[in-house]
């Protein structure tokens, strides 16, 4: 096939509940290590090997976008493609059009959007180019895994109210894959109404557009949870101490400069 052009945005400004839930220590679970990288590497590192991507667009939370830049290890230093970092929204949906305007305002020559979960760290080129390949057929595409558990909708209190049919009942993953500027306008519509989307195949789909699915990879895990990272604990240790140290080195420069340009402006008095 041949490839078309694209960008890729990878969200990554989520405050990471769920991996903070049993030590509170509010720390990016993207920005720590699974074998040697951080997590946030080995989720854009395999868009590198896919042909025709003109920029990846990686979200941060307020404030962290130098913790974002040194969790991209090598990927940001690279030289032959582009990555640019934007702050994010409130949350995945505000963050994703936050990206989608600054690509606007890039004004590249491309087809699609690949949008990948930043958590989603053991995904790999050959499912990226077969959720390409779909969403040249169908405008928009995501891969996607049967259902194997028994599906059931609960109440508030945690009672079973409906049972679904799981025959036609799929779970989707990331890259999500869409036309290009078809998903700005959908995200754009979005952005005028009172709903929070669960995904972009949600937004893309309620504003007209069609989106199929390919084959998922069960391999393609997100990290969500503190044990999905064996050594998690010891590495949030010392990724607060480190950064710990970072603030105190930065006050002492800080209050250096300040004294040495006390000195000098007694100097220039005296």
């Amino acid at each position: 096939m041949a490839f078309p052009k694209h960008a890729v945005i990878i969200t990554a400004a989520g405050s990471s509940e769920r991996f903070n839930t049993t030590s509170q220590l509010g720390v990016k679970k993207e920005y720590l290590s699974l074998d040697g990288h951080t997590v946030l590497y080995r989720s854009v590192a395999p868009f590198l090997e896919v042909p025709q991507c003109a920029v990846i667009l990686v979200t941060y939370p307020e404030g962290m976008e130098d913790q974002c830049a040194v969790a991209l290890e090598d990927v940001f230093q690279q030289n032959f493609l582009p990555v640019v970092l934007v702050k994010g929204g409130k949350n995945r949906q505000e963050s994703v059009f936050n990206a989608l305007k600054m690509l606007a305002a890039m004004d590249l020559d491309i087809e699609y959007v690949a949008i990948h979960d930043g958590a989603r760290c053991f995904v790999k080129p050959e499912l990226v180019i077969r959720t390409l390949a779909t969403a040249t057929v169908f405008g928009g595409a995501v891969p996607a895994l049967p259902a194997t558990d028994a599906l059931k909708i609960i109440n508030d209190n945690g009672m079973i109210t409906h049972h679904i049919n799981r025959t036609h009942a799929v779970g989707v993953q990331t890259p999500q894959v869409f036309r290009y500027p078809q998903i700005l306008e959908a995200h754009q519509k979005a952005a005028s109404t009172a709903t929070t989307y669960v995904d972009d195949t949600e937004i893309y789909t309620d504003y007209g557009q069609p989106v199929g699915i390919c084959e998922g990879d069960r391999g393609n895990r997100k990290i969500t949870f503190i044990e999905d990272i064996p050594d998690a604990e010891n590495q949030i240790q010392a990724y607060l101490q480190s950064l710990e140290e970072g603030k105190r080195s930065s006050q002492a420069a800080r209050a250096l400069h300040q004294a040495m340009d006390e000195v000098r402006k007694e100097q220039q008095e005296s």
